[in-house]
């Protein structure tokens, strides 16, 4: 389960995917939902991005709930494979809620809040799940099936997975 602290003390959430997403950051560039699991629990969990130029030397890649070095790869994958110039961007990811993601799952969620930040164009109820591999192919993830119903759940109708395009480059010339 998951708990929450108030005056009286810990909460049950009844539905924690409510408490990870807020649906009007949908609205703004930079920010992607993916669903994670939390053993058998699926959650739906925002992503969001902040892409900005900088002049120093070494860009900064900073990471908050991803593996520092998950976000390293997949920003190597978005610049070779869809060629989107980020070598003079400093890149800030961060999960919302402070949720810790392990799984790969969420890397098309992170490539596109990533994206989606770097254009300035908001993703608007744009689910987005499935591990990214090194030559930008979408690979399939665990419990896919159970997760797109709990995006479902929640009246989400634009989902995109591993069903829907072969890499993260088809996805862009279709547009977002």
């Amino acid at each position: 389960g998951i708990f929450i602290m108030e005056e009286k003390g810990l909460i049950g959430l009844a539905d924690a995917s409510e408490f990870f997403v807020d649906k009007n950051d949908q609205k703004v560039a930079g920010a992607c939902l993916t669903v994670v699991m939390e053993g058998t629990r699926p959650l739906l969990v925002e992503v969001q991005a902040l892409t900005v130029p900088t002049t120093l030397s070494f860009p900064r890649r900073v990471a908050s709930g991803i593996a520092d070095r998950r976000l390293e790869l997949l920003l190597a994958v978005l610049q070779k494979t869809c060629k989107i110039p980020l070598d003079r961007h400093d890149v800030f990811v961060n999960v919302v809620g402070g949720l810790k993601i392990s799984e790969t799952a969420s890397d098309l969620g992170v490539c596109l809040a990533i994206i989606s930040s770097f254009h300035n164009n908001p993703l608007r109820g744009l689910i987005a799940i499935s591990e990214v591999g090194l030559l930008g192919e979408l690979k399939t993830v665990v419990n896919l099936d159970k997760r797109i119903k709990e995006a479902k759940k929640f009246g989400f109708k634009k989902i995109l997975s591993v069903k829907d395009a072969a890499f993260v480059s088809s996805i862009l010339k279709k547009g977002l």
